[in-house]
């Protein structure tokens, strides 16, 4: 799987909501990104960059008197409160969307979404990235997060972290 997980993410939850007959008018792409380099080790990978871009979505001739442009509208909204979690943490901008009348039965709805996400690492010794003299693909890497450990300070100790080892 590429990069722009959310780009493609959000697609797929927009075209489960269209009728059939929608999905040749409908498009998503990425515009205005920028490559935000911020390399971190994770134990399993590395998030060598984020990438910021401006996501658009665009049905084009939506019969909105058959699916009311809301309802897209929503399903956007509570798709990035669910799964967009850093949205606050990195001040990305609100939507913003556009509903162009084509007659009384159409319209065009553009819907344009800011996005900030992480460019993931995995090590992999055929993986066509060299980075710091290792090879990697573009992939997400599994975090293990400790649940209890022990801290030492100079002779003293164990003290016991997040319950008893």
């Amino acid at each position: 799987m590429s990069q722009s997980y959310y780009l493609q993410a959000l697609s797929g939850a927009i075209k489960t909501l269209l009728p059939a007959k929608c999905h040749k008018d409908f498009d998503a792409w990425m515009q205005n990104g920028t490559l935000r380099l911020t390399p971190r080790h994770g134990g399993n990978g590395l998030q060598l960059a984020r990438l910021d871009y401006q996501a658009v979505f665009l049905i084009e001739e939506l019969p909105f008197k058959e699916l009311d442009p809301a309802l897209v509208l929503a399903t956007v909204a509570a798709w990035l409160q669910d799964h967009d979690t850093e949205r606050e943490q990195f001040e990305l901008p609100e939507p913003e969307y556009d509903v162009e009348p084509i007659d009384d039965r159409t319209a065009d709805l553009t819907i344009s979404v800011h996005f900030s996400e992480p460019l993931y690492l995995q090590p992999d010794a055929a993986g066509p990235i060299a980075y710091g003299g290792q090879r990697y693909r573009v992939a997400p890497y599994e975090v293990w997060v400790a649940e209890t450990g022990q801290l030492w300070v100079n002779q003293d100790g164990p003290f016991p972290l997040g319950g008893q080892p």
